[in-house]
């Protein structure tokens, strides 16, 4: 009985001992663009959702920059097709927060995990100002001249005081756009 109970841990011992067999791995380039066609695939998916979510609304207010996300959005499919991924992600994001920016307007909120926090007015309003702020800056070190990021600009600028988080978000969706612009 002693004898078979020194064979077990050495036995064990030989088998963990053994190396693990190489598991065949993707090249780098190739695996960034599945990676990135992946993430744009689903940065679509989200703004399609998003887009029918808001069609099946009856909403109040429906503002003029909500045909920006529908242009946005046909530019992210375009693109995705003729393979520049990253800006078809980029432009899908900004189109996913220009509809989540009018249902915020009209104090709809997305299904999400979480609803709104409490006190986010105070501290809205601040990150607001800086989202402004930084799509100013961004606007006039890159020169870019797209007049969607314009026109979300102005809409951001005026909404910046009364609705500070519709506000950011136009504001984000803007630096998503002169992201996709750039190109990275």
């Amino acid at each position: 009985m002693k004898t078979k109970l020194i064979w077990i841990p050495l036995l064990l011992g030989l088998a963990l001992a053994q190396p693990t067999p190489q598991t065949p791995t993707m090249p780098f380039e190739q695996h960034r663009t599945w990676r990135l066609t992946q993430q744009a695939a689903q940065e679509v998916a989200k703004a399609q959702a998003a887009r029918a979510y808001l069609q099946n609304l009856n909403l109040a207010q429906r503002p003029e920059w909500l045909a920006q996300a529908d242009a946005l959005l046909s530019q992210a499919q375009s693109e995705m097709q003729s393979g520049n991924l990253f800006a078809a992600r980029e432009r899908a994001d900004a189109a996913k927060k220009v509809y989540e920016a009018a249902l915020r307007l009209n104090y709809v909120w997305m299904p999400t995990k979480r609803g709104p926090r409490a006190g986010w007015e105070y501290s809205e309003i601040y990150r607001a100002q800086d989202r402004i702020g930084r799509l100013e800056a961004e606007l006039g070190y890159y020169r870019n001249n797209n007049p969607a990021v314009q026109s979300l600009l102005m809409a951001a600028r005026t909404l910046q005081s009364t609705r500070p988080d519709v506000a950011r978000k136009l504001a984000d969706a803007g630096l998503d756009v002169i992201r996709a612009d750039r190109g990275f």
